[in-house]
């Protein structure tokens, strides 16, 4: 099953220097980044703050994030657009970011890598897999 990878754990692959150590072992993947997740990562939502910082960031996402991210499909926005509805019927809310990788997780029924607990509230819908 593909197994999708959020944003925290780009960041934790570009904080501890490897990419792999993010990749759970008993996963075979194949493993991918959402288009939304690749966006939140290059907009710096947790900015470096020297310049050597930012370079690994990018070196990181060059050789490692860039070959394996997939695009926001018409699908994804419509899984998107349902979420949205849902939360706000809810009373709830997510970040932006949170709620495209989530619906674009949701709309493919893959597995989601994460280091935060942004996608809790969707652990019903979602497989997460927590590093």
């Amino acid at each position: 099953m593909p197994v999708a990878l959020d944003t925290s754990a780009l960041i934790e692959a570009e904080k501890t220097g490897s990419f792999e150590h993010v990749l759970p072992p008993a996963e075979s993947g194949p493993f991918y980044v959402p288009a939304m997740a690749a966006v939140e990562f290059l907009a710096g939502t947790h900015p470096p703050v020297r310049d050597d910082l930012r370079y690994r960031a990018l070196l990181l996402y060059e050789a490692r994030i860039k070959p394996i991210v997939e695009k926001f499909s018409e699908p994804d926005a419509m899984q998107l657009a349902a979420l949205v509805a849902e939360l706000a019927r809810n009373g709830q809310q997510m970040k932006f970011f949170d709620a495209a990788i989530a619906a674009g997780v949701m709309s493919r029924g893959d597995k989601l890598i994460t280091a935060d607990g942004d996608f809790d509230r969707l652990g019903k819908r979602i497989t997460l897999l927590k590093i």
